[in-house]
């Protein structure tokens, strides 16, 4: 017995209704009972992308609690610890959410072929189907990406699509952009569905020289994401969209689409306000040091602050509270102070502990000044109480056994973390799915690669890295930024030709036990799934560091897919006070192995929902041969990083 929803469907000034069920079995059947005529190809594409916004409900499981997480743009464990979850997956891959956004663009584009050689349509619906097959193939690497091997193309004829291979969906979608945008006439009149009444395209209201750029900018992303699997294709491809020199390389050409308030697909996608969405210890190692600039205090604020340098000096030193079984560089301390250097973006996306600056500060975060630490010899008594107003601190997530009571107060509260900023909170904003700094930053990494692009590594990274401060307003900052040789706590600079490794130095601490002052050794990181962790600074650090904060806090897919295919930038161990359990599709992480850097102690995929499985055994079987190994979260993707 299937588990079914019922969907309605807007199409023209119809409504459709077909049933949807949590595989793609059922999406082969014809959905256009109300007759083809009655259908606009246009609105089956407005339909998918507006759907795949993601609404409130799976929003906050996809992109949030899974895609966030994968990508540690949030302090969190879940996912984070191999664990994803069974529901959710369910709801994601069903015809009413992720598996349903691809129904609707392939059936924009079944229509949109059978009409074309018909009589009387309007010459612009060619267009149309071109913009269609670009979006069904960002679409199909969304799900493949989390999944693995899905069904590609449904032909309505009472067929079932069979599933195919993760290399053969990245093949056809790269064949599939190239033709889609060969076969754009920019000389057709788009004006029919462009205009406040009409628009088809909440992208680029149907002005078809953004949706090349931004099909060849996609060009760029899937070619270099086989960089590693199959490094000569990915050569031919990318080199092949580059040479077109028409893809997405300022802010006005950013593929966004507007949010709205209320509770609908167009909702903003991080607005849930029980979710403060808290700075992680990946992004903050990235951020503190980096680039050279000073914190930027607030004026109302500055006499109160107490501002520290962290690359000198780590904090109070609660090894009794704080987990050190993690590979973190700067675990196990409370830095009761601001940071005296940091990245300038780190101010503009998340807030000050303590501190409502009614712009920044989010109404889903509490105003905290106190938290109390318990005493580790005795729980039931209070050992000290830490101001936490003006600090910046956060801590690894995963399992923390009895050190998670003793500080439940400082940790279990959001106030206490520098939180996500409002301004991307609410329904005010338009949600990035390619922006040009990604663009840049792809073209870097070729040029590293020695790959025929235009400009240098290094001119496409400064410009990728100008281009992402000129989005969030900071560029006054931007000469002292790319100029700094000043390194972040992974030993990692800004200034492209500087490639000088960082050693280990002595650094300060106050013994939160005795209040004395005392002295450490501070060791960077050994990435050691990156080039056996001979390099922290080296020019392709550098371009994916950049890229992914350039991606905080709207792609977090494309941060995680880097991660996988590359091992950077460097993502540290959570907490394992307590050894995981790989049979709940933890990580097998261990206290023994909490120092190591390894490629299995990160999720590689989502498992496919066990629904799948019970009640469509013929195609689980035919996924899971064709996927390699079982359906668990570690099972690498056909182009992820295969080992160490």
């Amino acid at each position: 017995m299937k588990i079914c929803n019922k969907i309605f469907l807007g199409l023209a000034s119809s409504l459709l209704l077909f049933t949807a069920c949590s595989d793609f079995e059922d999406v082969n059947i014809n959905p256009n009972a109300v007759g083809e005529e009655n259908v606009q190809v246009g609105h089956l594409l407005n339909k998918s992308i507006i759907e795949a916004q993601q609404n409130p409900h799976i929003s906050e499981r996809m992109f949030v609690l899974l895609w966030k997480r994968a990508a540690r743009f949030d302090r969190a464990s879940g996912f984070t610890l191999g664990a994803d979850n069974d529901s959710w997956n369910t709801d994601y891959f069903s015809t009413g959410y992720g598996v349903g956004w691809l129904n609707y663009v392939n059936q924009a584009i079944n229509l949109g072929e059978k009409r074309a050689s018909l009589p009387g349509v309007a010459e612009y619906e060619a267009n149309i189907l071109q913009m269609s097959r670009i979006w069904r193939a960002y679409m199909l690497t969304e799900l493949a990406d989390n999944f693995g091997p899905i069904p590609m193309l449904n032909k309505y004829d009472g067929t079932v699509s069979p599933y195919e291979s993760v290399e053969t969906i990245y093949d056809f979608v790269l064949a599939e952009l190239t033709d889609a945008v060969a076969k754009i006439d920019q000389e057709i009149d788009m004006s029919p569905v462009q205009g406040a009444d009409n628009v088809i395209d909440p992208f680029y209201n149907s002005k078809m020289e953004m949706w090349i750029k931004y099909a060849n900018s996609l060009r760029l992303r899937c070619a270099m994401r086989l960089s590693v699997v199959a490094p000569d294709k990915a050569k031919k491809e990318f080199e092949a969209a580059a040479a077109t020199g028409q893809y997405i390389t300022i802010l006005t050409e950013t593929a966004q689409v507007a949010e709205k308030s209320g509770w609908n697909a167009l909702t903003g996608v991080m607005s849930r306000p029980w979710s403060p969405q808290p700075l992680s210890v990946t992004m903050n190692n990235l951020m503190i040091g980096l680039g050279g600039v000073d914190f930027q205090v607030p004026a109302k604020i500055a006499s109160e602050v107490n501002v520290k340098d962290a690359m000198e000096y780590l904090g109070v030193r609660y090894d009794k509270h704080f987990p050190t079984t993690t590979n973190d560089p700067a675990a196990g301390y409370f830095f009761d102070a601001l940071p005296e250097k940091i990245d300038p973006r780190a101010t503009v996306l998340y807030n000050i502990p303590g501190f409502d600056d009614g712009s920044v500060y989010s109404s889903n975060v509490s105003l905290i000044d106190t938290a109390t630490l318990l005493d580790p010899s005795d729980p039931k008594k209070r050992f000290k109480t830490l101001d936490v107003a003006y600090t910046w601190n956060t801590w690894v997530a995963g399992k923390w056994d009895k050190k998670g009571n003793l500080t439940s107060e400082l940790t279990g509260a959001s106030g206490t973390y520098p939180s996500l900023s409002k301004v991307y909170r609410g329904d005010t904003n338009k949600r990035v799915w390619f922006g040009p700094w990604e663009t840049y930053f792809l073209l870097a990494e070729a040029a590293t690669y020695g790959w025929n692009v235009s400009g240098t590594a290094k001119s496409n990274y400064e410009a990728g890295i100008s281009v992402n401060f000129e989005y969030h307003g900071i560029s006054q900052f931007l000469g002292d930024y790319l100029s700094s040789k000043d390194y972040n706590r992974i030993g990692t600079s800004v200034a492209f030709d500087h490639k000088t490794e960082a050693v280990s130095h002595e650094i300060s601490y106050v013994d939160g036990y005795t209040n004395a002052e005392k002295t450490a050794m501070y060791t960077y990181p050994k990435n050691s799934i990156y080039l056996n962790g001979a390099y922290n600074n080296d020019a392709l650090t550098k371009i994916i560091t950049q890229k992914y904060l350039a991606q905080n806090p709207w792609l977090p897919l494309e941060a995680w897919s880097d991660h996988r295919r590359l091992g950077l930038p460097f993502f540290e161990n959570q907490a394992v006070e307590i050894d995981y359990n790989p049979t709940a599709y933890e990580v097998p992480l261990t206290r023994a192995t909490s120092k190591e850097t390894k490629l299995e102690f990160y999720p590689k995929r989502l498992r496919y929902p066990s629904i799948m499985e019970t009640n469509n055994k013929t195609s689980f079987d035919a996924a899971m041969t064709l996927l390699g190994g079982d359906n668990s979260t570690l099972n690498t993707l056909w182009w992820s990083k295969k080992s160490n």
